[in-house]
């Protein structure tokens, strides 16, 4: 079983290394360098000669995750960004790699960690090649095809540098697309709430929140609302929208504590001792 990285960069000089090594035992690894200026390609040519500088960046992760895709001879496909590295190693992907062969599956999820936060999630980062599979997203870009199954690989990630140079870039990406699509609001909605734009916030999770229906991901964007009505000092408003994300989920630990939070004695304890109890079951990010 032969897998493939598959990753696309741009001016990644100060993390990249650290990325390459933790992979560099793979099969295969197919970089598309989308405009480096820092000497990023030379530190990959050391690590690959599959290293691609035909595509020019057009805004469209998807699409440059694609040109790479087109590259790659592997059995499966790996994708991981500069600013990762892997923590389980080569034989470990392939190993998971032929499990899921063996049971039919062809899109499987990767444990995905915040080195510094340990928050965690999965995301689907390991499938078949030659299935017709691709991204889709100008950004925050999914595989075409639902993951089926976890494993037990995982991910570190952290925060390249880069994005310093173009803050607004995924702002201006999600602007320009289909602003009435709920992942497009939910994603928007994020932005605007990690730039401390609260009001824009709010008023993105309420379009997404209308047309809602993933659980995970519904009470991920209640939480968040409820956070920015408490920073704008709406308390009754911040209680009452946790109170739904927690009707939704009543294991959401999060949510719990933040009720708790939002709350004097004695009722401030006894959200703490549901929280306790809560499993995070169907929760979309799990924040430590």
């Amino acid at each position: 079983m032969r897998v493939s990285a598959v990753m696309i960069v741009k001016n990644e000089a100060p993390c990249i290394e650290e990325c390459l090594e933790s992979i560099k035992d793979l099969d295969e690894i197919v970089i598309v360098d989308t405009g480096s200026t820092d000497g990023t390609q030379d530190i990959c040519r050391r690590y690959t000669d599959k290293v691609y500088e035909d595509y020019r960046w057009n805004d469209d992760f998807a699409e440059a995750r694609n040109h790479a895709i087109s590259k790659a001879t592997g059995d499966w496909l790996y994708s991981i960004d500069a600013d990762q590295w892997s923590a389980s190693s080569a034989n470990d992907i392939r190993h998971e790699a032929e499990i899921a062969e063996k049971e039919g599956h062809k899109v499987c999820f990767v444990k995905s960690v915040h080195a510094a936060s340990l928050m965690l999630h999965y995301r689907e980062l390991l499938w078949k090649n030659g299935e017709g599979i691709h991204w889709v997203g100008k950004v925050h870009e999914c595989l075409s095809v639902k993951a089926t199954k976890k494993t037990d690989l995982v991910r570190y990630y952290g925060y390249s540098k880069n994005h310093a140079l173009d803050p607004n870039r995924n702002i201006r990406i999600l602007l320009k697309g289909d602003t009435s699509n709920p992942r497009t609001q939910f994603y928007l909605a994020r932005e605007y709430y990690e730039r401390t734009r609260f009001e824009e916030a709010i008023s993105w999770f309420d379009k997404y929140l209308e047309k809602a229906w993933w659980i995970p991901e519904k009470c991920e964007a209640l939480l968040m609302k409820a956070r920015c009505l408490w920073f704008l000092h709406r308390g009754n408003e911040a209680r009452a929208t946790t109170l739904e994300c927690i009707r939704n989920n009543p294991d959401f630990r999060e949510a719990l504590l933040f009720m708790a939070q939002l709350y004097y004695e004695p009722w401030k304890s006894k959200w703490e001792r549901l929280a306790k109890a809560a499993t995070n079951e169907d929760v979309l990010f799990i924040r430590r």
